[in-house]
């Protein structure tokens, strides 16, 4: 099967990833190799060398026109190559507007809430014979169904491989990890960690200067430490070793990869109940608590630590979220759409 994938173009897709949209069109497109499938990346042009790559350049912070622009240039693009289908994981509301002009069918995964750009297009494409759409939770799917009808559910996977599970940690530690913007509330997993006294350790990328300064900065000391934007091998070596995952998104997240990583690692969960948090942790494997209650959250840190079984944390990973499934479920959708 010929596939084109149109990425989200803002940031290359290659490491260290700027996002979990950046990781989920990477092992999109590694699966679908490694499967034997052609593969052409529409994506940022220093996105990874491990793949065919088309080369979509936009200017560092293009306006939404420049963006809109370099978005059609690249459906025009897809449109001349033959393709047996297109996955757009662009999250821009123009590419389900072309499908119908598209000799080869869409699939276009949701990775966001209904933005009011989107709601138009949503309304205007549910119909197509030739675009599918995929949610990447049932949480997701819930805000998206009046809007788009029928859409198959598709939880993102990682690869299991690259999460190492880690049986040995160090007590009364914590990681919390992902971009630094409002949204993900690194402050109220500093708070909740300092109030246990537990040690923190924060990574990712600075994608709000002003919010990391004002908020996260001036609360690092030598127990609640940054570490930078690492690796994904660094980053699984940081986690694996940590006794707790702190996720602490105080908005509704649709889906949440820095869960899965954890307990692909063995790390149970402590965090905030934030849209489909619950879909990927269980009673079994960690403890969700209510927005901003970092008091609660602060209590919970002790009990995760102690109570939760790592192994348990790396099965369920295992058994629900391997990026094999993931691919192999995307397939037989392109087979049918």
């Amino acid at each position: 099967m010929k596939v084109a994938i149109l990425a989200p173009l803002r940031f290359p897709i290659a490491e260290p990833f700027a996002g979990g949209l950046e990781i989920h069109t990477h092992l999109l497109a590694r699966g679908l190799v490694e499967r034997g499938h052609e593969v052409t990346l529409f994506a940022h042009p220093d996105s990874s060398t491990k793949f065919e790559v088309f080369p979509c350049p936009v200017a560092q912070n293009p306006g939404f026109l420049a963006y809109t622009r370099a978005v059609r240039a690249a459906v025009r693009q897809i449109k001349k190559g033959g393709f047996d289908v297109v996955h757009n994981n662009s999250i821009h509301f123009l590419p389900p507007m072309l499908a119908r002009a598209l000799p080869f069918p869409m699939v276009t995964t949701l990775h966001t809430p209904p933005y009011k750009s989107h709601r138009l297009t949503a309304r205007l494409t549910r119909r197509l014979r030739n675009h599918d759409y995929v949610s990447i939770s049932r949480f997701l799917g819930e805000q998206w169904a009046n809007l788009i009808g029928d859409y198959t559910v598709i939880h993102n996977g990682i690869e299991l491989a690259d999460w190492p599970f880690s049986a040995v940690t160090e007590r009364k530690t914590a990681v919390w990890c992902g971009r630094f913007t409002p949204e993900k509330g690194a402050e109220f997993a500093i708070a909740a960690a300092r109030a246990a006294g537990y040690r923190l350790t924060l990574a990712g990328p600075v994608y709000d200067q002003q919010y990391f300064d004002e908020k996260v900065v001036p609360l690092l000391d030598e127990k609640i430490t940054y570490v930078g934007h690492l690796s994904q091998a660094e980053l699984a070596a940081l986690v694996g070793k940590s006794a707790v995952g702190l996720v602490t998104s105080v908005w509704d997240e649709p889906f949440g990869l820095a869960y899965v990583e954890m307990l692909a690692c063995g790390t149970p969960v402590a965090g905030f109940r934030s849209g489909a948090a619950a879909e990927i942790v269980t009673e079994e494997v960690g403890v969700l608590v209510e927005k901003y209650d970092v008091q609660a959250l602060a209590r919970v840190l002790g009990e995760v630590e102690g109570s939760r079984d790592r192994e348990a944390c790396r099965r369920r990973a295992e058994r629900e979220f391997p990026v094999a499934n993931m691919v192999d479920t995307y397939v037989k959708l392109y087979g049918m759409t």
